[in-house]
């Protein structure tokens, strides 16, 4: 076997050519079994992830949604019925200005039609006044009757007592000649027994006393007797007269149909005072309030006005003849009351529909959650083609209406994390400032309300956390060991971009951006 010093020589003696080639394969299989060995025997890459610090900070919380634009308000002239058209001015698109005439009328042909009205209120405002005039004088008998009742009673109470006692008492005069006081006083409390007055025992004891003809105290107790019976059965027939009175008064005094006039003359008045006020309307001709744009017109110079959606409403006299519960003289009453108008043409509808220009409005519903969120002066954002418009909430509504479908704004709601189980929801508007346009009448725009702001709170970014078992967890880097644990958190509000933190970690400590699910309590990570 060759030695070293033999191999040396011999391939010190080898061509160049040979020597490089040697050498080029040697550092070639010397990288290869590099490769080999790294690729065997190299530490395992850790996960990158960023970080970030558990801070003190302030949140913002908001609310998003859509809502429709429409102006601070809407002016819409409204027409009678039958009115001539003299004068038209304004046109669908025209601009105006406050106090600018819009147009004028021909009142003389709703003489009848106004005439008709007031014929039904006087008719049923005296149906009422007769009726309440009748309860009251009702009340006042019944009054009366109530009072006199129990005195009557008590007095035959007494007389069936007296009667009673005088029946069961035997009262006989003495047989001597003279008589004491002592028996005289004995006699008249045998008389008092029996139920007599003071003026009969007087008279009885006077005649003994006397010796006046022939005394029959019995009989005179008979002849007393049968006096209070004639008299117990007077009261008697008296009382049942009372009651019977009684009985006729307490029905005249329902106020049922009393108060079916009062609510008839109360819409009647309306409908009077209403139509009343239409006409005087038209009489002085339309003038526009406030600027703004003319977005419906219907009216035709010269023409008789037919309103396009009529307004014409008020009560319904088959309801009204039902509560009176078939009553003949109140349904004839109702029906001539109502009849002073069935044959005019009351109709009313919009002639002129102005939008006012002063302000704008974006308006929406909500559902009961968001709702308590919302409070008027909020500031807000409105977006309306790629521009933003400072705006502030301005109406909350107190009550909610029932919802019977979906809108923009519910919708909106379900995406953004607002409540639609509810069937009803409440209509809020915000007041866009400083608009110019591009707010548009009738365009959605965005809407972004600024709702609670707390401060000086713990707050880490809402990427950091992640939900397991409903329950919020981070994971807590630890810089010394290069791992991480999980680590469950208590939250309270929100905004877009932080959480704030109420349990669970400590100001200073770093989480874990956009954790991966595959990330476990304890593994290693590469801090990016």
């Amino acid at each position: 076997m060759e030695s070293g010093d033999d191999l040396f020589k011999k391939t010190k003696n080898w061509p160049r050519k040979k020597k490089i080639t040697v050498a080029v394969i040697t550092v070639v299989l010397a990288a290869l079994v590099a490769i080999v060995l790294y690729a065997n025997f190299k530490p395992e890459e850790l996960p990158a992830y960023s970080l970030a610090e558990v801070k003190i900070g302030d949140i913002q919380s908001t609310f998003d949604t859509q809502g429709t634009v429409e102006s601070g308000s809407t002016e819409s002239f409204n027409a009678a019925s039958g009115v001539r058209v003299t004068a038209v001015y304004v046109s669908v698109g025209d601009r105006v200005t406050a106090g600018q005439q819009l147009a004028t009328f021909d009142t003389s042909t709703l003489t009848a039609q106004l005439n008709a009205y007031k014929s039904a209120f006087d008719k049923a405002k005296a149906s009422y006044t007769k009726s309440a005039n009748s309860v009251s004088d009702a009340k006042r008998e019944l009054g009366s009757v109530n009072a006199q009742i129990p005195t009557l009673q008590r007095e035959i109470s007494a007389l069936e007592s007296e009667i009673a006692a005088a029946e069961n008492t035997k009262v006989t005069a003495p047989n001597t000649p003279t008589y004491s006081e002592a028996e005289l006083r004995a006699l008249a409390e045998q008389l008092r027994g029996g139920g007599m007055t003071e003026a009969q025992i007087q008279e009885i004891v006077t005649a003994v006393q006397q010796q006046v003809g022939s005394v029959d105290v019995e009989a005179a107790v008979r002849n007393s007797v049968a006096a209070k019976k004639a008299e117990l059965a007077q009261k008697q027939a008296q009382l049942s007269a009372l009651e019977a009175q009684k009985s006729v008064y307490e029905a005249q005094t329902d106020e049922t149909v009393t108060e079916l006039y009062k609510s008839v003359m109360e819409q009647k008045s309306k409908e009077y005072e209403s139509y009343k006020a239409l006409v005087d309307s038209l009489q002085n001709g339309w003038f526009a309030a406030a600027d703004g744009i003319v977005t419906e017109q219907n009216l035709v110079a010269g023409e008789i006005f037919t309103p396009k959606v009529q307004q014409s409403g008020g009560m319904d006299l088959s309801a009204l003849m039902n509560m009176a519960s078939g009553n003949s003289d109140v349904a004839a009453t109702l029906t001539d009351i109502f009849s002073s108008t069935s044959g005019a043409d009351t109709a009313v509808g919009a002639g002129i529909v102005v939008e006012n220009y002063g302000e704008f409005y974006a308006s929406f519903t909500v559902g009961k959650y968001d709702l308590l969120d919302l409070k008027v002066g909020q500031p807000a954002m409105v977006s309306s083609l790629d521009k933003i418009y400072d705006a502030e909430v301005s109406y909350v509504s107190a009550t909610a209406s029932a919802s019977s479908g979906l809108d923009i704004s519910s919708i909106t709601s379900s995406l953004t994390g607002g409540s639609t189980g509810s069937s009803s929801s409440a209509p809020v508007k915000v007041k866009i400032k400083n608009p110019d346009e591009k707010i548009v009448i009738g365009f959605d725009v965005d809407i972004q309300i600024n709702t609670e702001k707390i401060e000086n709170v713990l707050t880490i970014p809402v990427e950091t956390v992640f939900t397991d078992a409903g329950e919020n967890y981070v994971f807590v880097y630890d810089a010394e060991k290069k791992t991480v644990s999980k680590r469950a958190v208590t939250l309270g509000i929100g905004s877009d971009t932080v959480y704030e933190v109420l349990d669970g970690i400590k100001s200073g400590e770093q989480v874990v951006m956009n954790p991966k699910t595959a990330l476990q309590d304890g593994d290693k990570i590469a801090v990016q």
